[in-house]
């Protein structure tokens, strides 16, 4: 089970906002290098810690697996890495759309890569992108899945993807609940949420059958429309299918400074904060040791 309590996601508005940020510290960056980007910050109401550690996280980023790997309005970005001890092959998708979307589109790439290669994709989501691990021995091009979805068919396909989830389950059980499809109160007893689950999921395969039940129909409405994102989801694709918006792929030998958040997710929604702490500093001596690597070399 999941629990999120009263943190709110990042919101469609608000995300477009940072990435338009982004595309803009980006041409600082070029023109000035960090100097010019904490110059700039300073006119902003952050603090000096603040303004240094924006700052340093995307000189690093650049300096590490370049501009391309930094999304903006106009670029998703897909970085891939080979976990060869945990024999998975990661992917983090950079596409800063908001929590509702990000949830949504990695469902629908899940599932398709899932098609693709026949075997499982662990699938994990924050308000900046989404992770997926798939077998080392199994490739699959993501970017490619994410060109290949059709902007049409997204309200149909995240359908396809949630039919016999547990997201849909208890989003079943809520609505059904309000239909008084299942009670809460039976017989002058109260029913507890677990037995109303129970009530509901043996009521979904029947309903499945029916064509547009209504219950059912509202429960998908509400995924789609109320936590999916799916009106933004299918928005982004056309623009990709227009050529207005790039998927860009690139790989690296170890999470880049824009994937940590994703990378300390691993496989699981709760890592404890130790074994977090722990990972980031790995993940960011091998960043500073490819960067100092490179300046060496040069």
């Amino acid at each position: 089970p999941t629990w999120s309590a009263e943190r709110l996601p990042l919101s469609p508005d608000l995300a477009r906002e940072v990435l338009a940020f982004r595309g803009e510290l980006l041409d600082r960056l070029a023109a000035g290098g960090p100097p010019a980007v904490r110059a700039w910050l300073r006119e902003l109401p952050l603090d000096e810690n603040a303004v240094r550690a924006i700052a340093r996280t995307y000189d690093e980023q650049v300096r590490y697996a370049g501009v391309e790997s930094v999304p903006t309005p106009s670029r998703i970005v897909v970085e891939e890495t080979l976990d060869r001890e945990a024999y998975k092959r990661r992917f983090y998708v950079h596409a800063p759309y908001g929590r509702r979307f990000t949830d949504g589109l990695s469902r629908l790439v899940a599932a398709e890569c899932s098609r693709r290669i026949d075997a499982e994709v662990v699938r994990a989501v924050d308000d900046d992108g989404f992770s997926l691990a798939v077998p080392l021995n199994r490739k699959v091009d993501v970017a490619g899945v994410i060109r290949g979805l059709d902007p049409t068919a997204v309200r149909e396909d995240l359908r396809d993807a949630l039919a016999g989830t547990d997201r849909l389950k208890r989003a079943f059980r809520i609505v059904a609940g309000r239909a008084l499809m299942v009670l809460k109160r039976y017989k002058g007893r109260e029913k507890t949420a677990a037995q109303r689950q129970v009530s509901a999921e043996m009521l979904l395969p029947f309903v499945a059958d029916l064509e547009e039940f209504a219950v059912l129909e509202e429960t998908y409405r509400e995924l789609l429309d109320g936590e999916l994102d799916a009106a933004g989801i299918r928005d982004v694709l056309e623009g990709v299918e227009r050529g207005a918006i790039r998927i860009v792929h690139h790989t690296t030998g170890s999470p880049s400074p824009l994937s940590f958040g994703l990378a300390t997710l691993v496989d699981a929604d709760v890592v404890i904060a130790e074994d977090e702490a722990s990972a980031l500093r790995e993940y960011h001596a091998d960043v500073t040791a490819a960067i100092d690597g490179d300046g060496e070399s040069e």
